[in-house]
C-alpha cells in the first residue's frame, strides 16, 4: 500500500516535474512527447538486467536514444546514464544499457538526440547554458522524449 501511495505520489507530481526539467534545459515553453517523424515507443518497454529494451524508435538522421535520472525526485537533464547509438529510421527492440542500474519504478527521461555532427560518437559536450553539441531532437515545439518508469 505504501508504495501504491508513493507511485501516485509521484504521477501526481509528474506535471512540475516535467516543467522543472522543461525549465532546465531552456524547454519551458514547449513540451515533450512523440511527433510524426519521430517518436519513441514506451508501452511494452522490458527490462533484461541493467538493460531496457524499447520495442520501436523513430529518429530522422542518425541518432542516440538517451537516458537521463532523476535525482531527489525530479529529472536530471545534466547527467546521463544510458544512450545508444540509432540508425535513420525506423529501430525496433532497441536495447539501452542503464550504467547505474535500474530498479522497477525508478523515473527516468527517455529522449532523441541527433548525431549532429554526424561522427557517430554521442557528444554530450554543453555548447551553451542549454545546449549539448548532439542536440534533441525536436518537432515544433515538442521535445521528443517521456518521463517513464522503469519496468
Amino acid at each position: 500500500m505504501h508504495l501504491a501511495i508513493r507511485q501516485f505520489r509521484l504521477i501526481a507530481l509528474m506535471p512540475t516535474l516535467l516543467i522543472a526539467f522543461a525549465s532546465s534545459v531552456g524547454l519551458a515553453q514547449s513540451g515533450i512527447g512523440n511527433g510524426d517523424s519521430n517518436w519513441i515507443t514506451v508501452e511494452n518497454v522490458k527490462k533484461q538486467g541493467d538493460t531496457l529494451i524499447f520495442p520501436e524508435v523513430q529518429i530522422e538522421g542518425d541518432g542516440w536514444l538517451v537516458i537521463h535520472p532523476f535525482m531527489n525526485g525530479a529529472p536530471n537533464g545534466d547527467r546521463v546514464v544510458g544512450r545508444t547509438f540509432l540508425e535513420s529510421g525506423t529501430n525496433s527492440d532497441v536495447e539501452i544499457e542503464i550504467h547505474k542500474g535500474i530498479a522497477a519504478g525508478e523515473m527516468m527521461i527517455v529522449m532523441l538526440h541527433s548525431d549532429s555532427n554526424k561522427n557517430g560518437e554521442f557528444d554530450f559536450i554543453f555548447i551553451d547554458e542549454r545546449n549539448v553539441l548532439d542536440l534533441a531532437v525536436f518537432e515544433g515545439a515538442i521535445m521528443i522524449g517521456h518521463a517513464i518508469p522503469a519496468p
